[in-house]
């Protein structure tokens, strides 16, 4: 019986190699290692190298090239250049070494990225974008919900695919596994009893006003008795106490000095050392030291450790029920039942806050939770609390909020949907932000007049309305790159259909409010220049603003000044030290000169010789034009004025809520096969992209 392929064709038959002994002898070889006549006559069995031809695709052949690029690089950098991740991660680059790490990660991280042609139509076999520069052998997922994949796909629309500006911006931008490792085996000082209360306070009004994690009588009893008892000896307290010094001196630092660890490193260093220790069962402090672990990682530009560090506190508190309503009987005392409400939803918080920025997944599913949300009950009844717990509401309504992100991220961003269906998730969402803000308690709205009070901004009201802006943005922005392609790869541009406009509005709208309230609130001194989540609300906010001066409308100029603006702070939190911001403005760089280029090439086309180079998008028939409306479309064209808009008043607006009363079938202009292939078409797609090793 001959061998056959399974379309009946004769395979190949595959000739076995023989050793060097056998094959001057001229005997059947058995092709093992050694060979059995080799192994009987106890010689040394060695065989012939072959040399195969292979067929290969050119793409792979250029991936190999570029790979031997990158380690040569690294080879030649080594003697003057920290892996990524390093020392150098922490302490302060040189203004010339700043302008030359865009370039050469660039260069090294070419082949890691996939360009604008290899991207999926939204089907359900959608492969994942990988993408690590450090170790090829182990990459990690780049999901579209990243505020800096977005960014990456902005630049992907208005550049050639060939263009190295295209390449995703690595994330080496952090404090390294090394220095922290090094810093947890140095003997690191307790601070004198007047600098730890300072740390200590600083920590506690910074974590209360967000989040609840600790109780503040019972760690200031715990750093009391460490002052006044020489014999104390408390190693998972001591691990707790460390870990918010380094929230209190990140928190009272405003730069990082040159040569100097970055603000509570060392004592992060210290905390994480009581994470060797894994007991059986599981402790609230164990949960606790986790969660303020999680919060500093993530202003270390640490994200994956952030996730991390929730996720495990999540798993803790699960073993120990705390998604779970305990009865009186099994723990009386209720302040302490309060206390497991209150860091349960903290931790649920931090899981889904940092899940939705990653784009990963949640470490528990909303099913699967069964306990109350937090109350005001005894502070009602003026139960002997100590001031641990603030207003219930808050909390609340920031649990409610990072639950709607993530469903954004789960139902948007999957990439299986096709283009109506996408629409229609939008809307849903959108709906329920929408029943979000209509169920806020009076105290947590935030209107336009309040940034003129002289106690704008409270940190908490600020944290919670950027999420609620960065929410809408999150959910929007994919019609905005659609908007933006489809009229950038044409010419003259078509118009945007009124649905989507609306929708790019609404995104628009909320990243305009977001980038006021941060550099107001950089200008009256509320915003920690060191602190993660307004860089991220800032990063998140001028992208969007970036895109928005591309498009022709009456706001566009402005939207220009206001991301120039936007970059300038980043650029100030960047000097400052703030790492997030250092890996961010790499982006902001790549993306004004691929927005400098994109200017000069439409001067170039409708005005030869010299000219302005604002004319290149801002006159009709420019990339960024929105088009002449047709017909009905004047009608829905939303008002792009009104820099004083909240994201609330965005939500109210008559437009969007005709658009949220839709039903699914209204969105009619989907079914324009045009307009669907402008969504996921070849040019860049907004979902998974496909690449092959």
């Amino acid at each position: 019986m001959d061998d056959r392929d399974n379309d009946g064709s004769l395979a190949p038959k595959i000739k076995s190699t023989a050793c060097h002994r056998c094959h001057s002898r001229k005997v059947k070889c058995s092709g093992e290692q050694p060979c059995k006549n080799c192994s009987k006559s106890g010689l040394e069995c060695v065989y012939p190298n072959r040399n195969r031809r292979v067929r290969v695709d050119e793409r792979y052949i250029k991936q190999l090239e570029a790979e031997n690029k990158r380690l040569r690089a690294q080879l030649a950098n080594k003697a003057g250049i920290t892996p990524s991740g390093g020392e150098s991660s922490v302490s302060a680059a040189s203004p010339a070494q700043e302008d030359q790490a865009p370039s050469r990660d660039r260069d090294l991280n070419g082949p890691g990225v996939p360009d604008s042609t290899s991207v999926l139509h939204g089907s359900s076999d959608a492969q994942p974008w990988f993408l690590d520069i450090d170790l090829p052998q182990t990459p990690k997922p780049i999901n579209e919900a990243a505020d800096t994949a977005f960014a990456t796909r902005f630049r992907q629309v208005l550049s050639d695919p060939s263009d190295p500006h295209c390449s995703h911006v690595p994330h080496n931008e952090y404090a390294g596994d090394d220095t922290i490792m090094s810093l947890a085996e140095t003997p690191w000082p307790w601070p004198k009893p007047s600098r730890a209360r300072l740390l200590m306070n600083v920590a506690l009004m910074h974590a209360s006003r967000c989040l609840y994690i600790v109780r503040p009588g019972e760690v200031l009893q715990a750093m009391e008795n460490s002052f006044s008892n020489p014999h104390w000896r408390d190693p998972i307290m001591a691990g707790k106490l460390r870990a918010l010094f380094a929230i209190g001196e990140l928190c009272s630092s405003r730069f990082v000095p040159p040569g100097q660890v970055f603000p509570g490193l060392g004592h992060f260093a210290q905390a994480t050392r009581i994470l060797s220790y894994l007991g059986e069962h599981p402790t609230m402090d164990f949960i606790e030291i986790r969660l303020i672990l999680s919060v500093y990682s993530f202003t270390l530009n640490r994200i994956y450790a952030s996730y991390t560090f929730a996720g495990s506190a999540v798993r803790m508190a699960v073993i120990l029920g705390l998604h779970l309503n305990i009865p009186a009987t099994q723990l009386p005392d209720p302040v302490l039942r309060e206390h497991r409400v209150r860091v349960w939803w903290s931790a649920y918080i931090l899981d889904r806050s940092w899940a939705a920025t990653l784009g990963c997944l949640p470490s528990i599913q909303d099913e699967d939770i069964k306990v109350d949300m937090p109350s005001n009950k005894l502070v009602d009844k003026d139960a002997p609390t100590n001031g641990d717990f603030g207003d219930a509401g808050y909390y609340i309504a920031y649990a409610k909020l990072v639950r709607i992100s993530m469903k954004v991220v789960q139902s948007i961003y999957n990439g299986k949907d096709q283009p109506a269906e996408l629409f229609t998730k939008v809307q849903q969402r959108l709906k329920e932000l929408k029943a979000w803000v209509e169920e806020l308690p009076p105290a947590l709205h935030m209107y336009a007049t309040t940034t003129t009070a002289s106690s704008y901004p409270n940190y908490d009201m600020l944290s919670l309305h950027l999420k609620l802006n960065g929410t809408i943005i999150l959910a929007t922005r994919p019609i905005l790159l659609y908007g933006l392609r489809l009229h950038a790869g044409s010419s003259p541009p078509k118009p945007i259909p009124a649905s989507a406009k609306t929708l790019i509005d609404t995104c628009i709208r909320c990243a305009r409010h977001s980038c006021r309230i941060l550099s107001e609130s950089w200008y009256n001194g509320a915003f920690p220049a060191l602190y993660h989540d307004l860089t991220q609300s800032l990063f998140s906010s001028l992208t969007v603003l970036a895109v928005s001066s591309l498009l022709d409308h009456e706001e566009s100029a402005s939207d220009r000044d206001s991301f120039e603006e936007a970059a300038q702070l980043m650029s100030q939190l960047k000097d400052s030290g703030n790492l997030p911001a250092r890996e961010y403005y790499r982006h902001v760089k790549l993306m004004m000169e691929t927005i400098k280029k994109r200017e000069g090439k439409s001067a170039r086309a409708e005005m030869p010789g010299p000219g302005g180079h604002m004319a290149g998008y801002i006159g009709p028939g420019g990339p960024g034009h929105f088009g002449e409306p047709q017909g009905e479309e004047r009608d829905h064209i939303p008002d792009m004025s009104g820099l004083e808009v909240t994201a609330e008043t965005a939500l109210a607006e008559p437009s969007l809520e005709e658009f949220l009363m839709q039903p699914a079938m209204g969105m009619q202009f989907l079914e324009d096969p045009s307009s669907s292939d402008l969504l996921f078409q070849e040019g860049g797609g907004i979902y998974w992209p496909e690449f092959n090793f």
